[in-house]
């Protein structure tokens, strides 16, 4: 190699200047691994740590707005009635105090969306108000009722830069609403419980959010608004209480068990 980018070349200097790159990036691509040099000291492996880290607390930095909230009240936009063909949602994502903290855009194809209705696929991003993305929501397809465990019904949870936050799987159960709420490592952190006989409309909905012994710690919830013949209010209003000293990470994974609930238990269309 250093015999080859010794001769002179019959081009122009930038072209020469060119080559003789060329020729070290590969033999820089080719070098042996003995070469390679390895942190040696506490520091240097510190802050190779930290510049791994980087993305992942910037991907968590977005959600410091959930450390302070223990209730979370979110409404969608109500729909213009008729067969019209709309691909996006919109919900605005409010503390207890009613002051907003994101909006959350439901993306899903038309034909899904008529055809499948609350077993649909969707994706939903999360926003500031500054229009920053915050969080993803993705839910694959599923069939609306299963069979002994198969097609049973998840959401997977990621952060802007899409980092995996964790999962909400629903779990077979005989009788009532059985989900687990895992990390990205597939751990579970809590559990999801419903009544036996779920109904849509005419009366107010309870999930309780347990711990993995039991103990609970919080619950989602739908209130039913009434009856309202100018547009369609089946899920108008839906939310989750829980406790403020909750893990950030734990909190947004609930947001989005919170937004599966009312895909498959709240929505009526």
């Amino acid at each position: 190699m250093s015999t080859l980018t010794a001769q002179p070349l019959p081009f122009s200097l930038e072209r020469e200047k060119h080559i003789e790159m060329l020729v070290r990036n590969i033999s820089r691509k080719w070098r042996p691994t003995a070469d390679v040099q390895e942190p040696s000291t506490l520091s240097d492996y510190t802050q190779a740590h930290a510049a791994q880290n980087a993305v992942s607390s910037e991907g968590e930095g977005a959600l410091t707005a959930l450390r302070t909230v223990s209730q979370l009240h979110i409404t969608a936009k109500p729909e213009l009635q008729g067969p019209r063909c709309t691909s996006h949602k919109t919900y605005s994502i409010a503390s207890e105090t009613r002051q907003q903290l994101f909006v959350a855009v439901e993306e899903s194809s038309c034909v899904c969306l008529h055809c499948c209705g609350p077993a649909r696929s969707c994706f939903i991003q999360g926003f500031q108000q500054d229009h920053q993305p915050v969080f993803q929501f993705e839910r694959p397809l599923r069939a609306d009722s299963c069979c002994l465990g198969c097609c049973l019904m998840e959401m997977r949870v990621y952060t802007a830069q899409r980092e995996l936050i964790g999962t909400v799987h629903q779990r077979w159960s005989m009788f009532t609403p059985y989900f687990e709420v895992c990390d990205a490592a597939g751990s579970s952190s809590v559990r999801i419980q419903g009544s036996c006989f779920p109904v849509r409309c005419l009366a107010d909905q309870e999930f309780q959010v347990v711990s993995v012994i039991g103990e609970r710690i919080g619950s989602i919830w739908k209130k039913w608004p009434g009856y309202n013949e100018p547009r369609n209010m089946d899920h108008e209003l839906f939310g989750l209480d829980i406790p403020q000293n909750l893990c950030v990470k734990t909190k947004v994974l609930l947001l989005a068990a919170a937004f599966l609930l009312n895909l498959m238990f709240f929505e009526m269309s």
